[in-house]
């Protein structure tokens, strides 16, 4: 799944590459609120909001579409304090693009353009924490297998 995903990636960033720039690897990472909190902001709107309807004395039915939405706008707030990034090792560096937060999955604009040989840290357990052009970044564990270039590139 994830060699798809790449494919789809480097086609959809070619624009924010330099000419006859060749990509080696891809990651996906995100920054903002740790991945871990944006599952709290759901499970505090679906226990909060469907608290607040119940107490107020909605039935049962009118209690779990209230939970329904708050998980959903927990979802959303979670998703607004999310930034996407996508991590391109090529030929010559490291590439950060910045995705939006809602829209397709699109690259909008080059975060930054890191030397060749930049390491990105260790990588170990579901969301490895790295820091990468003065951004703290996730990197979720489907991608630490992509990180591992030959020796001098992202190591």
């Amino acid at each position: 799944m994830a060699s798809k995903i790449s494919a789809s990636v480097v086609e959809r960033s070619q624009g924010f590459l330099e000419p006859g720039e060749r990509v080696e690897r891809v990651l996906l990472a995100q920054g903002g609120i740790n991945p871990w909190a944006q599952v709290g902001f759901v499970v505090v709107g679906l226990i909060g909001v469907r608290a607040v309807a119940v107490a107020a004395g909605a039935s049962g039915g009118v209690g779990a579409l209230g939970g329904v939405l708050g998980a959903l706008i927990g979802a959303v707030v979670a998703a607004a304090l999310t930034t996407r990034r996508v991590l391109l090792a090529t030929d010559r560096g490291l590439v950060v693009l910045e995705y939006g937060r809602f829209g397709g999955v699109k690259p909008t604009k080059v975060i930054a353009r890191l030397p060749q040989g930049t390491k990105i840290g260790t990588l170990s357990g579901t969301w490895a924490q790295t820091e990468l052009a003065g951004e703290r970044l996730w990197v979720h564990k489907k991608w630490h297998g992509d990180a591992a270039v030959p020796a001098g590139r992202l190591g």
